[in-house]
């Protein structure tokens, strides 16, 4: 607790010289106010003590921008009445605040402004601050301190006391919505849904797509002359995938100009949230087996045997993680890559975003597409296009070394190895569509 009693003390000082050098009703009257001044400061800091936070975060975990409801309340668990107290939450530095309301026990008053509030509080009473938070970034966030104030009579004194409650929440990155993936078939499980073809189940049509050269007998042909276009027929399946997810959020050793690079991989970890969790949940809508290892200040893991049909943990994983910007040997990803591709078989396939792949990783790739069935990775420096805005003319210039990885990847897709280096202006959606078209014939 802290405390600034310099007016007290200096209207103490004049009074007692005051009453050396005369003494009279006045300066008595002085002495006396001054001597209940002081009764009253020992009395708010030894009742001060009383004085509890109640807090309350509501829901404890949220996708970006989803509302959060945080509450503070002080509590006056003595038997003193503390006049003229303010109490103000600094709330979450990360995030930002879409409502900001202040009320006592009563719900007598409301204002609306700062995530403070003034006003008195009797035994057994509260004073509350009621606002709601949203989050841009995902992660966990933590909440910072409590401070209550209280001045004394003509502000003569000021106690000042800090809480700082346990309050954090996990944020959660957008789902980015994912249509279509091809994938490779494993043994058949019953019950399970995947979109591999062969074991397609004819008798359940699950949607329609625009003709892209399939075989004319999956035409919908009402639905082709209502819209005056070929739709095809989608169907539900019945086998389920292995899927190896690799999301590299830190930054390669290789890259020169690190400064200008290292606030690019900022924006860069949530654009590759976004995306991987777009994947994780069409693969886990589809009963695909994911394996999810996510490259940050440490290898976090997520393995289906862990878990139960839920994807849930793998968000958590992209969510916790945090890049950084002089990575270890055993967090590089050729070095995690040259780990696991001697686990990997032809019923796999092969996920990979990262900001940049270096020459290390190129090879490791060449090898990891000779034992398995796909292999695509996304390259994002810029981020993407989100599937509801417009696309637009971009003007982002790519690195030098990017450039040579774009160069390379005509040679990559020719030994089947897809891999994209995404504009800004590029969807997600757009891109696999246009690689499961013609990969050879996209740049």
């Amino acid at each position: 607790m802290k405390y600034d009693i310099t007016s007290l003390a200096t209207l103490s000082l004049f009074s007692g010289v005051m009453l050396f050098l005369s003494v009279g009703a006045f300066t008595l009257a002085t002495a006396a106010f001054v001597g209940t001044m002081w009764v009253y400061f020992f009395l708010l800091v030894k009742n001060a003590e009383k004085l509890k936070i109640e807090v309350k975060v509501s829901p404890k975990r949220v996708f970006t921008d989803d509302p959060v409801e945080c509450e503070s309340a002080l509590v006056n668990l003595s038997k003193f009445t503390f006049d003229n107290v303010q109490l103000i939450d600094f709330g979450a530095e990360n995030g930002y605040v879409i409502e900001k309301e202040t009320m006592n026990l009563d719900d007598e008053r409301r204002t609306f402004g700062e995530k403070s509030i003034r006003g008195s509080i009797s035994p057994n009473e509260k004073l509350k601050i009621k606002y709601t938070m949203g989050f841009r970034t995902r992660g966990e966030h933590h909440f910072s301190h409590i401070r209550v104030v209280i001045n004394g009579f003509l502000d003569l004194f000021r106690l000042e006391k800090t809480f700082s409650p346990e309050r954090s929440l996990l944020v959660f990155p957008k789902i980015l919505p994912i249509d279509t993936f091809k994938t490779m078939l494993i043994d058949p499980v019953e019950g399970q849904k995947t979109n591999f073809k062969l074991l397609e189940d004819t008798t359940h049509i699950t949607g329609v797509h625009e003709y892209a050269g399939e075989p004319f007998q999956r035409i919908h042909w009402k639905i082709s002359a209502h819209l005056d276009k070929l739709m095809v027929k989608e169907y539900e399946y019945t086998a389920s995938s292995v899927v190896k997810m690799y999301v590299d959020y830190n930054l390669p050793p290789e890259v020169y100009a690190r400064n200008v690079w290292s606030s690019i991989r900022k924006d860069y970890e949530e654009y590759a949230s976004i995306a991987a969790s777009g994947f994780i949940k069409y693969f886990s809508d589809h009963g695909m087996e994911i394996t999810l290892k996510v490259l940050g200040d440490k290898i976090y893991e997520v393995h289906p045997q862990w878990i139960r049909k839920d994807y849930v943990p793998y968000l958590d994983a992209l969510a916790r993680a945090r890049g950084v910007d002089d990575p270890s040997e055993d967090l590089l990803l050729e070095n995690v890559l040259q780990k696991d591709m001697y686990s990997m078989s032809k019923n796999s396939t092969v996920v990979l975003i990262s900001i940049y792949l270096t020459d290390g990783v190129v090879p490791k790739l060449l090898t990891i597409k000779s034992r398995v069935s796909k292999l695509v990775a996304f390259v994002m420096p810029y981020g993407f296009r989100m599937p509801y805005h417009k696309k637009y003319r971009s003007f982002a210039i790519l690195p030098q070394e990017v450039k040579k990885l774009r160069d390379q990847s005509t040679l990559l897709m020719q030994n089947n190895v897809m891999v994209h280096v995404m504009m800004d202006n590029e969807s997600v959606e757009e891109v696999i569509q246009s690689y499961e078209k013609n990969p050879l014939e996209v740049r």
